[in-house]
């Protein structure tokens, strides 16, 4: 069997979005640069930061060239003022209905402010640290908060459902999390969306074998898909996936990525040029 080319897809339209922007210098370093070389075209930014004001002043600089987002957190203590829950508490709550609406929307309405505060608007997309913006309770939440803000231009969302054919469990427990139910809520609402995510993997490969994941994922992607990555210079050296970050780095900014975009006939773009689908009144 041949290899698969870019003719067999024809062209694709991706966002690529790097996530946990502001979380340290490194993350914003990696993130800024990958903007401009044109690797990334989205980001979405940890507000709750201490980080936050002094990057979101040097994220405007590049704002023309990428969507900037915001990375909802509920479960990564950064400031006195986060509001966390531990991941599997706030899963199981979430699930059972038991979660305490008045505290998700107290944090989601915060974060949303500490945005407009520093962008003098909404964020282009919203998306979810460990994927918390579609979980029951939260995706409500979250939708009634941006309608009441901005009814008729409203951020798109990102769906977290795995490419069809993916094989890879995380991406399908991610996916199961509430991905599928935050697509019908968010059309009946007329909310843009995102079409798939790629880019899930155990954040413990090498190099090649990540690079060797992005081919993949870059054949099994749809028109539309999201392809979240992690990068950062210099990862705290408490960041669990502090090496992953840097390999990231690496491969996303070198010749050999490149090369796999156009072989898989797939073009970076920003977010707000494809997921078109205001609310109509």
């Amino acid at each position: 069997m041949s290899a698969p080319t870019a003719a067999h897809h024809g062209a694709r339209r991706w966002v690529v979005c790097a996530d946990d922007f502001a979380l340290d210098r490194g993350a914003i370093e990696a993130t800024l640069a990958l903007i401009k070389l044109g690797r990334v075209t989205a980001t979405s930014a940890l507000v709750d930061s201490p980080n936050w004001k002094a990057a979101a002043a040097e994220l405007k600089g590049v704002s023309d060239s990428a969507d900037v987002g915001l990375h909802l957190n509920l479960t990564q203590v950064l400031t006195d003022r986060s509001v966390a829950w531990r991941m599997p508490s706030l899963l199981i709550q979430s699930v059972l209905r038991l979660l305490p609406r008045w505290r998700v929307r107290a944090a989601v309405e915060r974060q949303l402010d500490a945005f407009a505060d520093a962008f003098g608007r909404l964020p282009d997309f919203i998306d979810g640290h460990h994927h918390v913006h579609q979980l029951p309770i939260v995706r409500e939440v979250l939708i009634d908060s941006v309608l009441a803000r901005e009814p008729k231009s409203p951020p798109w969302l990102r769906i977290c459902s795995p490419p069809a054919g993916e094989s890879d469990r995380k991406a399908q427990l991610i996916g199961m999390l509430g991905a599928d139910a935050l697509l019908q809520q968010a059309t009946q609402e007329g909310l843009p969306t995102s079409r798939c995510l790629v880019g899930v993997y155990g954040f413990n490969l090498r190099r090649e074998a990540y690079l060797a994941r992005v081919r993949q994922w870059l054949q099994a992607g749809s028109d539309g898909a999201v392809f979240m990555c992690h990068p950062s210079t210099t990862p705290s050296a408490k960041d669990p996936i502090g090496a992953a970050r840097r390999m990231e780095l690496g491969v996303l900014a070198g010749v050999s990525y490149a090369d796999a975009l156009t072989y898989a006939g797939v073009t970076a773009v920003r977010g707000t040029q494809i997921f078109k689908a205001p609310r109509a009144k």
